[in-house]
C-alpha cells in the first residue's frame, strides 16, 4: 500500500486506528464502504498487477492477456479489470464449470489449467502479450514460455507451488 500499514505501524485488527489524511483514498462515488471492504487484498492486489502490466507498456492494442488461476480472488478481479480496460483476456482455470462465470466478468476465451501446469518446453510458441500469475510453478514457467518477445507477466502467488521450473 506504500505506507507500511500492517508492517511498521500496527492496527490492521484493530476496530478503529489513526492513519494520516493524506494516506486515505476516497470512496468512488455509489461505491459503499461494504462494496469496497469487499474487495479487499485481492482487489488491491489484481489492480497492482494490472498497473505493472500498463507500466510496461502492455496495452490492450498489444494482443491477449491471460490469468492463471481466473475464477480465485485475485484472479477473477484481474479478468474484470482487464476486461472493463478494453483487453482480450484468456482466462485460465481447473474449475471448468466455471467459465460461464468467468465470461460473464469478461474472459474472451477460458482455457483449462490443464493446457499450462505440466513441464514447461523451454520456447513455446507466443500465444499472449502479459499475463497475470496467482499460480506459480509450472504454470508461470509455461506463461513465461508463451508470453511475446517483450511482453511481460505480474506473477503475484505461489498457489501451485514456489518452485520456477524454467529454463
Amino acid at each position: 500500500n506504500g505506507w507500511g500499514v500492517g508492517e511498521t505501524h500496527f492496527g490492521a485488527y484493530a476496530g478503529r486506528a489513526r492513519v494520516k489524511g493524506d494516506w486515505l483514498v476516497p470512496l468512488p462515488e455509489g461505491m459503499s464502504a461494504h462494496d469496497a471492504m469487499a474487495v479487499g487484498t485481492a482487489g488491491y492486489t489484481a489492480m497492482l498487477c494490472v498497473m505493472a502490466l500498463e507500466r510496461h507498456g502492455i496495452l490492450p492494442d498489444r494482443g491477449p492477456v491471460v490469468v492463471t488461476g481466473a475464477a480465485g480472488g485475485v484472479g477473477s478481479v484481474a479478468v474484470s479489470i482487464l476486461s472493463s480496460l478494453g483487453y482480450h483476456v484468456v482466462a485460465s482455470t481447473g474449475r471448468n464449470a466455471e467459465s460461464p462465470y468467468l465470461i460473464n466478468l469478461g474472459a474472451a476465451e477460458v482455457i483449462s489449467r490443464d493446457e499450462l501446469n505440466q513441464p514447461a518446453k523451454p520456447l513455446a510458441k507466443e500465444r499472449w502479450a502479459g499475463g497475470i500469475d496467482s499460480v506459480g510453478s509450472h504454470t508461470l514457467a509455461n506463461v513465461l514460455s508463451m508470453t511475446s518477445y517483450g511482453g511481460a507477466v505480474a506473477a503475484c502467488g505461489l498457489a501451485g507451488g514456489m518452485d520456477l521450473p524454467s529454463s
